[in-house]
């Protein structure tokens, strides 16, 4: 293996800096279309979105097993054991799209129903929730296919996946959505049904080139030792998926606790988590490469090259989001006048986005550091990490703090905290280099 360079991070980086963007947009212009028909179709494309984000994020978790394992045999170059990890792994992530439109479709209902929106938003809702649950399966494999290619250092063809899928859901929603080029006009339901069948003949596109060899990187047939190497692929991604599941939970609740001091907070925080979701890209996306580079040079038998590299991201990724903290700080009064005129609502963001501010640093090291130790196949530490955080300073705090009936710039802070724990015990743990014992019990 090569020695990492600043230069070998950004070309495996801005590739899925850039794939996450095209995703976001795409919400952005399904949210956009459904504003057209009134605010209950806002509301349970909202609702549908949000519910396949937590999702989502639980695939996110399951994958780093993927990219633990083909990362390592890749780094070890053995393409063999790197292609049938890939391959075991798209399977595996199809049944569990299957098994979770088996479990979805009949409660929508009641999942819709936690958000309390309006009979004719519920309606839709429940609708929209049918369609996206019946495409899961393509959406989830799409996941982790691209989740593999990134673990071989190959971030373009990711990206490829994410264009052409973005193009064909715009096109295929919107004809859908609006009666366009001969189809019938079927609303809301039209961008879920148009999304899904463009997904899914994006990602059967790709999965044919892939088997026809036309990729650097080659499937390999998955049965044999199928039974172990599941297992392996599960003890890694079950702690990382139920992190994220935890995490997403303790956010809800979190945000109940927030909604007891009125609209304009509540609002404030809305908006700032959706500024946040760009920053995060930034985050996400060196969490990815620390992972497949530090999995790779492990694979390689290279410990220091896999210290070198999650420490070499890390930093790079501390720089840039240092940069964005400044800017948002400096521009925060700005920020808020653009995206609402309400004084109030103002007054709360600009907090906020100072709060924030100060949370990126942090941000960099936790996103750096946990996914160096997921790649090295540590997925334990980070998801016992995060339980602490999250229900210190999401549950238990913000409880305290509304018994005393404090102020809600300090709910806010309660950010600045999770942040800070995070950062520094995943920190301590890669720098401490325990992270090593799991890697050799794998």
């Amino acid at each position: 293996m090569e020695s990492v360079s600043t230069s070998n991070i950004w070309r495996l980086t801005w590739p899925t800096i850039i794939s996450n963007i095209v995703y976001m947009l795409m919400g952005v212009a399904f949210l956009k279309m459904a504003g057209t028909f009134g605010t209950d179709a806002v509301a349970a494309v909202t609702t549908g979105q949000r519910l396949y984000f937590v999702l989502h994020a639980v695939v996110m978790g399951l994958c780093s097993s993927t990219t633990a394992m083909v990362g390592k045999y890749w780094g070890a170059d053995n393409r063999l054991l790197a292609g049938r990890f890939a391959t075991l792994s798209i399977v595996l992530f199809l049944l569990d799209g299957m098994l979770f439109s088996w479990i979805a479709i009949p409660f929508r209902d009641q999942l819709v129903g936690i958000f309390g929106l309006s009979a004719n938003g519920h309606s839709m809702a429940a609708d929209f929730m049918l369609w996206t649950a019946l495409f899961a399966p393509a959406m989830l494999t799409t996941l982790v296919f691209n989740m593999a290619f990134r673990a071989t250092g190959d971030s373009t063809t990711p990206l490829w996946t994410a264009v052409v899928g973005v193009i064909l859901s715009l096109a295929l929603g919107s004809a859908m959505t609006f009666g366009w080029l001969g189809f019938p006009m079927m609303g809301i339901a039209g961008l879920a049904i148009g999304g899904g069948i463009a997904m899914t003949i994006t990602i059967i596109i790709f999965l044919l080139i892939w088997i026809f060899g036309a990729f650097h990187f080659k499937p390999s047939n998955p049965m044999p030792d199928f039974l172990s190497n599941s297992k392996i692929l599960i003890n890694i991604g079950l702690p990382a998926a139920f992190e994220q599941a935890f995490f997403q939970g303790g956010l809800l609740i979190f945000m109940v606790f927030l909604a007891g001091y009125g609209s304009a907070p509540f609002a404030a925080y809305g908006i700032g988590l959706s500024i946040l979701g760009l920053v995060i890209v930034v985050a996400f996306s060196f969490s990815i490469s620390s992972a497949t580079l530090v999995s790779q040079h492990l694979g390689a038998g290279d410990l220091k090259g896999a210290y070198d590299a999650g420490w070499k991201t890390m930093r790079t990724c501390l720089y840039i989001m240092i940069t964005g903290a400044a800017v948002m700080c400096w521009c925060a009064h700005d920020i808020a006048r653009f995206m609402i005129d309400d004084p109030e609502v103002i007054r709360h963001m600009v907090q906020f986005t100072y709060i924030l501010g100060a949370c990126l640093p942090l941000m960099a090291v936790e996103f750096s550091m946990a996914g160096a130790l997921r790649g090295a196949g540590d997925t334990r530490y980070p998801m016992m990490v995060t339980v602490f955080s999250i229900l210190l300073t999401r549950i238990i705090a913000p409880w305290v703090l509304v018994t005393m009936g404090a102020e809600v710039v300090w709910l806010y802070a309660t950010s600045l905290v999770d942040f800070s724990l995070k950062s520094s015990l995943n920190m301590r743990r890669f720098r401490k280099k325990g992270w090593l014992k799991a890697h050799s019990q794998q």
